[in-house]
């Protein structure tokens, strides 16, 4: 985040927009300003101004009745789950060790330079060689795969126990060259080490907060049975579409069943719109026994196959109720299709698990936004006629003719 900063101190223009008395040539505010403002903001922030926004155009709920035990219901509530990807190398064992390996390597390196200390003799060199020999494979063997792993297993433990005790033979005042992001990276390379250990000696693929990433120990694997990949790796995320604006309500590192977000979600409805829906519509993964009971006691109509046999005569409402429950719960689907391929919702590239929350609050607020605004341009529309509409669009692309030629073919279409 330093490139932002070197304009402001190059042109007194944009010192004096700043507000400054006079120039000056000292960073108006320190690379970290970004990251720390990123930080401040999470997914609650943005359904806040979500919400704004849904009261602005007036797409808030209204009211429509009241049940018998005094609450009021209206609106409808769309429900579904989705993983937004992180950035990440796909986690193999063999790519962890050796992050783990050049980890330690440049820690040396770094203290050794700094301090102008001697460096001690790592196993650098055979740990990389045994993983050259094995990436290079067309073709790898479980046997190859296993050797490949001791070796680096067993250099790896070396390196740690060669690292912890040359830094304890230094003053502790020496450390200080070590910043907090090495102190979490050690402290997973450590964690990761003991993961792959374990699942080593006692031959199995399967552990308790397995990391994926030194340098991103707050990423797990996510279940998720797709056609694309069986397992994805980043954030589980529950949302709710309410009037066509989305709002994220629950955000996981960890994978968790999803059908414990209904709750969650008919108080945050309610909080947010001070009444319960009229309906919810969601998948029948949501639709387990005591999420029914929920949403009974609730008097929520959920239009959904119910639990047991099958009725030999199904009720024509019913089923005309349950197709058009399907038919519009695709919007859900379409969102989240949406946001991931148009507004960067998947392969997310933030490293810390506080601004990778804010990023993917903000690409399903850049949707709103645009929900928004494609709504004002239709009330302009409506308001203003077809043909005086088309020659403010014209006008607009005549003033851009001499930076990009003007689309006159495609305006034909509108007479």
């Amino acid at each position: 985040m330093r490139r932002p900063s070197k304009p402001f101190r190059r042109t007194p223009t944009c010192s004096t927009c700043l507000g400054l008395e006079k120039f000056t040539e000292k960073p108006v505010f320190v690379p970290e300003l970004f990251v720390l403002v990123r930080k401040r903001l999470d997914h609650d922030f943005f359904n806040m101004l979500t919400q704004m926004l849904a009261e602005t155009d007036g797409s808030k709920p209204k009211k429509e009745h009241t049940d018998e035990d005094g609450n009021d219901h209206g609106g409808t509530m769309k429900i579904d789950a989705t993983c937004c990807d992180a950035e990440v190398r796909y986690p193999t064992n063999s790519n962890l060790l050796e992050d783990g390996s050049r980890l330690i390597g440049r820690q040396l390196d770094k203290f050794c330079a700094r301090h102008k200390v001697k460096k001690p003799q790592a196993h650098r060199t055979e740990v990389r060689q045994a993983f050259i020999g094995l990436i290079k494979k067309k073709r790898k063997g479980k046997k190859l795969i296993d050797k490949t792993k001791l070796i680096q297993i067993r250099c790896l433990q070396a390196d740690f126990q060669l690292f912890l005790d040359f830094l304890g033979k230094q003053s502790s005042t020496l450390l200080a060259c070590f910043s907090r992001h090495d102190y979490k990276c050690l402290q997973a390379a450590f964690k990761m080490y003991e993961q792959q250990k374990m699942m080593f000696e006692q031959n199995v693929r399967r552990c308790a907060d397995r990391i994926i990433s030194i340098y991103q120990p707050h990423l797990r694997p996510i279940v998720r049975g797709k056609a694309k990949a069986t397992d994805e790796f980043g954030a589980k995320i529950g949302a709710s579409i309410v009037s066509g604006y989305t709002c994220v309500d629950h955000v996981s590192r960890n994978a968790y069943n999803e059908s414990s977000d209904l709750g969650m979600q008919l108080e945050l409805y309610r909080k947010r719109f001070g009444m319960l829906p009229r309906e919810v519509q969601a998948d029948k993964l949501y639709l387990g026994k005591e999420n029914r009971k929920h949403i009974k006691s609730c008097h929520v109509n959920c239009y959904n196959r119910p639990l047991g046999r099958p009725p030999k005569e199904e009720n024509d409402t019913h089923a005309e109720d349950k197709k058009r429950v399907i038919g519009e719960r695709n919007e859900i689907e379409g969102t989240f299709g949406t946001t991931k391929r148009v507004y960067r919702a998947d392969d997310i590239r933030a490293k810390l698990d506080q601004t990778a929350d804010t990023w993917i609050g903000a690409c399903f607020f850049a949707k709103n936004i645009m929900k928004f605004l494609r709504g004002l341009l239709c009330l302009i529309f409506e308001k203003s006629g077809l043909k005086t509409f088309q020659k403010r669009i014209m006008s607009i692309f005549d003033s851009m003719e001499a930076v990009l030629p003007t689309p006159q073919g495609c305006m034909k279409e509108i007479n």
